[in-house]
Order: C-alpha cells, then structure tokens, then sequence
C-alpha cells in the first residue's frame, strides 16, 4: 500500500512540473498601431482598445503579407522572458468594398 501512495505522490508531483514548465499560449487580434523592426516588436490594439507589446524573432512564422502599421494580425503568443513572443503571426486582408 505504501509503494502504491508513493508512486502516486510521485506522478503527482511530475504532472505538476510539467503544468509549470509548459509556456502559456495565448491569441491577440487587433490593429498593429506601432512597429519597430530595430527591436523586433510590435504594439497591437484589439477590438477592447488594450495594448499589447509583441516581439518576434527568427523562430516566428509570418503569412499572409507585410508587418507595417495598420495592418489586422492574429498573432499567436508565448510568454519567453517576461515578454509576449510571436509564434505564429497571419496578417489579415483588408476585405474589399463591393
């Protein structure tokens, strides 16, 4: 009975670091409203008006056309550093008047 509680505890505390170590992902839709390629970051405002400081870095994949200001983005984020760190960013087309 003691092995099966030790093992137990054992895989408990496994579980735990794993839910630690994994780096929280998260989404942001919005307007870029600033860029700076010097530092690799971009500033981007969603629908709610909050501002939020993305970087990227050679590891973050780009589609969908040009990072410049004003464009719409999804940007998906991980925390590295205590920064928010694109992974995925896909510019979205304005859509077009008919």
């Amino acid at each position: 009975m003691r092995k099966v509680v030790a093992i137990m505890a054992i895989a408990v505390v496994c579980l735990a670091a794993v839910a630690v170590a994994a780096p929280e992902t998260r989404t942001v839709v919005g307007t870029i409203t600033r860029i700076d390629n010097a530092s690799k970051s971009m500033v981007v405002k969603d629908a709610s008006g909050t501002e939020t400081t993305i970087y990227w870095n050679d590891g973050s994949k780009v589609d969908g056309g040009e990072l410049r200001e004003g464009s719409t983005v999804k940007v998906e984020t991980k925390d590295q550093d205590g920064k928010s760190v694109a992974t995925s960013i896909q510019v979205q087309m304005p859509k077009k008047p008919y």
